[in-house]
């Protein structure tokens, strides 16, 4: 019902006609009142108690469920909120990893650039942004005959 305005709404339970306020559309207060009339009956015909007796047991079955389900509800808030705080850490660990490869594409196209730019110069040493990377042919074959030659020597 629109703007939370009450009506009287008349249902009945177990052989006993209520009026009651409702801001639920009629439809909704009908299937609870044919909900509680159900447990009702059920109740009076398997415990053989008086009818306000099957009530009684009726409104402790209902609180019981409500209690179940306001402790399930309370579960499943703890763990939607530690959900929330894992999506919160992983989300700040991909943070910190796109840091981390932004600054590595960084460092890639600085060592492009300098490969580029000494490619022209094969003796000369590569340098990337934490230091030399290669060596020229020519240099390490040099260092590789004086290994050899004093090994020869020993």
């Amino acid at each position: 019902m629109e703007n939370g305005e009450k009506k009287k709404i008349r249902i009945k339970i177990a052989g006993n006609i209520f009026t009651v306020l409702s801001t639920e559309d009629d439809d909704r207060t009908y299937a609870i009142a044919e909900t509680v009339d159900r447990q009702i009956k059920e109740i009076c015909a398997s415990a053989r108690t008086s009818v306000t007796g099957a009530a009684i047991l009726s409104a402790l079955n209902y609180c019981d469920d409500l209690k179940a389900l306001e402790r399930d509800t309370a579960s499943l808030k703890k763990q939607l909120a530690a959900y929330l705080d894992e999506i919160t850490r992983l989300k700040e660990e991909m943070d910190s990893i796109n840091r981390e490869a932004g600054r590595l594409r960084n460092d890639m196209e600085i060592y492009r650039r300098r490969l580029k730019e000494q490619s022209t110069h094969s003796d000369e040493p590569v340098s990337s942004p934490s230091g030399p990377v290669r060596r020229s042919v020519s240099s390490v074959e040099s260092e590789e005959a004086a290994d050899d030659t004093s090994d020869n020597e020993a």
